[in-house]
């Protein structure tokens, strides 16, 4: 369950089949663990084979910065990321948004 009000929950989708419908999505940390605070993070995992271009996630970037949220959104690029950080994202990862391939 990802620990998100509706409302809020929508709009992520939108932003993300706006921006990355071809990769599935993943939520990790307190939100996906149903243990947030309203001001906790919401952690994003876009599950990538080979790293994103800047501009694109800076483009994903930019649209949640302008959704306005009362919390901050972090969206990390699998591909980039480390073997340690990968293990520590499965452990709490809820699937947020299936792969469009």
């Amino acid at each position: 369950m990802i620990d998100l009000k509706p409302a809020y929950l929508k709009t992520v989708r939108k932003i993300l089949s706006g921006n990355v419908p071809e990769y599935e999505v993943l939520v990790y940390g307190h939100r996906a663990e149903g243990k947030a605070k309203a001001y906790s993070y919401l952690d994003l995992a876009i599950m990538t084979d080979k790293p994103l271009a800047a501009a694109r996630m800076e483009k994903i970037t930019a649209a949640f910065t302008a959704a306005r949220f009362p919390f901050r959104v972090e969206t990390i690029d699998w591909a980039a990321t480390g073997a340690n950080f990968r293990k520590e994202i499965k452990r709490t990862a809820v699937v947020l948004q299936n792969s469009a391939k």
